[in-house]
């Protein structure tokens, strides 16, 4: 009820970068790609349009990925987790040192 900005802005920005991660697949797959990659003209900088394509899906995909970064999602929830109260773990029986006489 009361969430915090930051907090709901990460959440909405994680849903975000999920769906767009979606996305891109469809525009590197049929039937986007055919219909707006797959050509070599025109050329970019003396690239096939082709090329270019798949390399603005992928610095697009780099901003996704610095928007999640910029917004901390994994951070928050990380520190949001209570610490654990169990006990230190306890040497299985599978990793005792086998004694030779």
């Amino acid at each position: 009820m009361g969430e915090r900005p930051h907090r709901r802005r990460s959440r909405i920005g994680a849903r975000l970068a999920g769906l767009w991660f979606l996305v891109s697949v469809a525009l590197l797959v049929w039937p986007v790609y055919p219909w707006l990659g797959n050509h070599v003209h025109p050329r970019v900088l003396g690239l096939p349009w082709s090329l270019v394509w798949v390399l603005l899906v992928i610095a697009a995909n780099f901003g996704a990925l610095l928007l999640l970064y910029r917004l901390r999602v994994v951070d928050d929830r990380e520190h949001d987790d209570p610490p654990s109260r169990d006990p230190e773990p306890v040497a299985s029986t599978g990793s005792r040192r086998r004694v030779d006489r």
